[in-house]
């Protein structure tokens, strides 16, 4: 018998679920992408000679953004993510967190505010990936845990 996806039906269209978790990652990506254009989590003091970073402009609207990036990746954490997925939305996430927090800073040397953007969209990226794979990993723990 083959294994049919999680949030799959049985006619082989998606399920109301799926596609509730679906919007709810395309939502977020979105939102991440206009977030980091938009808000800036921190503040770009100077570039040369040294990059220094300052506190976000305006901590209510980052948080505002981190909260709700962060319901919406419950949302595909709980209603999209299968067995066969979790090692991979797991290398990803890693990816994402640690990308994210390198920065691309250092590109603001070669347009004005270009590596700003792509570190701040990463970061808001990874708000929306890290309870998705918070979720994975519980579930995977639960699943070497229980025998059977």
């Amino acid at each position: 018998m083959a294994e049919e996806k999680e949030g799959a039906s049985s006619n082989g269209g998606i399920s109301w679920t799926g596609a509730i978790g679906f919007l709810a990652f395309i939502a977020g990506i979105i939102l991440a992408i206009v977030a980091g254009i938009t808000v800036e989590p921190r503040t770009i003091l100077e570039v040369d000679p040294e990059i220094v970073v300052g506190p976000a402009k305006h901590p209510d609207t980052v948080a505002t953004m981190v909260l709700i990036l962060a319901i919406l990746g419950i949302i595909v954490g709980v209603l999209n993510i299968t067995a066969k997925e979790v090692l991979l939305l797991m290398v990803a996430a890693i990816a994402l967190i640690v990308v994210g927090n390198s920065g691309f800073d250092i590109l603001d040397k070669v347009a004005r505010g270009f590596g700003t953007t792509i570190t701040d969209i990463l970061y808001y990226f990874g708000r929306l990936m890290a309870p998705a794979a918070v979720i994975a990993a519980v579930r995977a723990l639960f699943a070497v845990g229980f025998p059977g």
